[in-house]
C-alpha cells in the first residue's frame, strides 16, 4: 500500500481530526501526540486532499511507505545507480572479450606458431570469447595441422584469457645418452631412515653426513671392478637442528564471533565504497567480503559483504605459562611452515628473558626431516 505517516500542527488538532473523518478519509492510524500537534497514516491520495483544504494546518509528511519509499530510495541514489546501470553494461561488454592469449611453453619458436595459428580462427587479442565446442574444433584442426611437432593442446578461459599449454611432439634422438642420478644429503643430518627403491645404499642409520654427501649411488660397482649406471631412486630422513629466537607477548588478545551478523551489497568504484543501506557497525567485527562482479579493466566491483560482531577477551600471561605457549607457538610453526619436517624431536632452551610485556628466547630444534636431495651423474664424471 502507499501509505504515508502525516503529522499536523495548528491550533486545536482535534477539531481537525473530526474534519476529516467528515471527509471521508481513511485513517489508518491516529495518534494526538499534543493539543496542537498529530500524527496519522493514510492514503498518499488523501494526503494530496488534505493538503489542498488544510489552510490554517501545516500539512507535512514524515514517513512514506511501501513504493513509496522505493521510489524515493531510488531518487537519492539515482547518480549510483545510473553509474552501477552503467558500469554493469560496460563490464558485460569487456567480459566477452578476449584480451590476452597467453601460449605457455618455454620454446619462443614453437609460441610465435601456435599464436599464429589460433590467429587463423580468430583465436586472439580483442576478439569476441569463442564457444567450449568451437576451441574445441580449433584445438582439433591445430593438432591436425602440426601432427608431426604437437602431441597434445588446451585452450583454456580464465575471465579476459585464454590460456593456451601444449606438449611438443619428442623426436628420436640418435644417441643413447640417458640421464642417470644419485641421492644426495640436502642438510647436515645424521641419518634416521633410508628408503631405497633402486641404486646402491653408501650410508647407513645413525651416520652423519654433510650437506652434498652421497647417501644412495646411481654408481653400483661389480665385482670385477666395472661400474653400473642407474636412477638412483629413494628418500632419506635425518635429525636436523635449528637455532630460533622466539618472542611471545605477557598480554593476550583473542577475538571471537557473537553470532550476530548483517548482509549488505557494496559497490566499489575508483577505490571508493558505496553501500545500497545505511547501516550501523558494530563496535568490534570481522569483514567478510565476496566478490559478485568485477573486472580487472573497469575499476569496479560488486560485492556482497556480511559484517560478523566480535566479542574482544584478554588474557594475561605469567613468564612461565608466555614461555610454554611460545614453545608450543613454536613448534606447530616449524610442522605447518616447513613441509619436509615429519616431527619435532626436541626444544630446548638455551637463553630467556622475560621484561615487563614479553618473553624472548633462544631455542636448539631438533627436527626429523625430509633430507633427501638428487644430483645428475654421467658415465664421464662418475658421483
Amino acid at each position: 500500500m502507499n501509505n504515508v505517516k502525516v503529522m499536523v500542527i495548528g491550533k486545536n488538532v482535534s477539531n481537525y481530526a473530526k474534519w476529516i473523518i467528515k471527509q471521508n478519509i481513511n485513517i489508518i492510524k491516529l495518534d494526538i501526540v499534543k493539543y496542537n500537534k498529530l500524527y496519522l497514516i493514510i492514503n498518499y491520495n488523501d494526503y494530496s486532499l488534505l493538503n489542498k483544504y488544510s489552510k490554517t494546518y501545516e500539512v507535512s509528511i514524515v514517513k512514506k511507505y511501501g513504493s513509496l519509499r522505493i521510489i524515493d530510495g531510488i531518487k537519492e541514489n539515482v547518480i549510483i545507480l545510473s553509474c552501477l546501470i552503467l558500469s554493469i553494461f560496460f563490464l558485460y561488454l569487456l567480459s566477452h572479450i578476449i584480451f590476452n592469449v597467453e601460449v605457455v611453453y618455454n620454446d619462443k619458436e614453437m609460441v610465435t606458431n601456435i599464436t599464429n595459428e589460433l590467429a587463423k580462427y580468430n583465436v586472439s587479442r580483442f576478439k569476441k570469447k569463442k564457444s567450449y565446442a568451437y576451441l574445441e574444433q580449433v584445438k582439433k584442426k591445430i593438432l591436425e595441422d602440426n601432427k608431426d611437432t604437437l602431441e597434445w593442446l588446451e585452450i583454456e578461459e580464465y575471465g579476459t584469457k585464454y590460456i593456451v599449454r601444449l606438449v611438443e611432439r619428442k623426436q628420436e634422438r640418435n644417441d643413447n645418452s640417458k640421464d642417470y642420478q644419485s641421492i644426495i644429503s640436502k642438510k647436515d643430518a645424521i641419518i634416521t631412515k633410508i628408503v631405497a627403491t633402486n641404486g646402491e645404499k653408501v650410508k647407513s642409520i645413525n651416520e652423519y653426513v654433510k650437506k652434498g654427501d652421497t647417501i644412495i649411488s646411481g654408481v653400483i660397482t661389480k665385482p670385477d671392478g666395472s661400474n653400473i649406471y642407474t636412477v638412483a631412486m629413494g628418500n632419506v630422513y635425518g635429525e636436523v637442528w635449528y637455532k630460533v629466537k622466539v618472542e611471545y607477548p605477557l598480554y593476550y588478545q583473542e577475538e571471537k564471533l557473537t553470532g550476530k551478523s548483517r548482509g549488505i551489497i557494496s559497490f566499489y568504484f575508483l577505490n571508493k565504497n558505496y553501500s545500497l543501506f545505511l547501516y550501523k557497525k558494530y563496535k568490534n567485527f570481522k569483514l567478510i567480503t565476496k566478490t559478485i562482479l568485477e573486472n580487472n579493466v573497469v575499476p569496479f566491483r560488486i560485492a556482497k559483504e556480511r559484517i560478523y560482531e566480535t566479542m574482544v577477551t584478554e588474557e594475561i600471561y605469567t613468564g612461565e605459562e608466555a614461555i610454554m605457549r611460545a614453545i608450543a607457538v613454536t613448534k606447530d610453526k616449524f610442522l605447518h611452515d616447513k613441509s619436509n619436517i615429519i616431527n619435532i624431536k626436541n626444544i630446548q632452551i638455551i637463553e630467556k628473558e622475560i621484561s615487563s610485556s614479553k618473553v624472548s628466547l633462544t631455542l636448539f630444534v631438533s627436527a626429523i626431516e625430509d633430507i633427501t636431495d638428487v644430483v645428475k651423474i654421467s658415465q664421464e664424471n662418475g658421483i
